[in-house]
């Protein structure tokens, strides 16, 4: 049984990326931490190998084809090892990207979470993955291999008229999640 569940919202580890605008009130922390269960969260949280959250995951044809903007919010549950051992879609990224973003999501590696003792233990971290628009990547980067930090710069959806003076104009997907999610999707276990 795990002795202690806690969720963070972990958003981009570079320092370059401007804090995103949060429509949920509850979200407007840019590390928040929700004690779960009445337990205390690790005193070290899980920390990624890579940078995952520059790498840029695969695309799916249908987002390549509409040219859109995709944000998927995962709840990863993480071993004492820091393996990845099962995911819960918060938000679904839509454009045949849910797949995607489960497999990309079971396949990251972490740092464990340490107790208070210096221990590795299990835990839970919420994730975004983003897909940029694939042809905003091409036009501005000439490649869609990496997530560049000009993303912050792109207005997001809803936020106003299309930027028409742009190079690629483009909508930024800044959704994100609700609360209810935690308790209504289902596990979904690694392979």
């Amino acid at each position: 049984m795990r002795t202690m569940i806690f969720l963070a919202a972990v958003l981009a580890s570079s320092t370059a990326v401007a804090e995103p605008r949060w429509p949920a009130p509850q979200l407007r922390v840019r590390s928040e931490t929700i004690i779960i269960e009445g337990h205390v969260p690790p005193t070290v949280q899980p920390k990624p190998v890579k940078n995952y959250v520059r790498i840029a995951p695969a695309y799916s044809d249908y987002a390549i084809d509409h040219d859109a903007w995709g944000k998927a919010w995962l709840l990863l549950d993480i071993s004492a090892r820091g393996d990845v051992t099962r995911v819960k879609l918060l938000k679904h990224p839509g454009l045949d990207l849910d797949k995607i973003a489960i497999d990309t999501a079971l396949d990251m590696k972490f740092e464990p979470a340490l107790d208070d003792r210096g221990q590795a233990i299990a835990s839970s971290l919420v994730w975004p993955i983003e897909w940029p628009s694939y042809w905003w990547m091409i036009d501005i980067h000439g490649l869609a291999t990496r997530v560049p930090d000009e993303i912050a710069y792109v207005p997001c959806r809803g936020s106003g008229p299309m930027h028409m003076g742009s190079v690629h104009p483009v909508y930024r997907d800044c959704g994100t999640f609700k609360l209810s999610a935690l308790e209504t999707e289902p596990w979904i276990d690694a392979r």
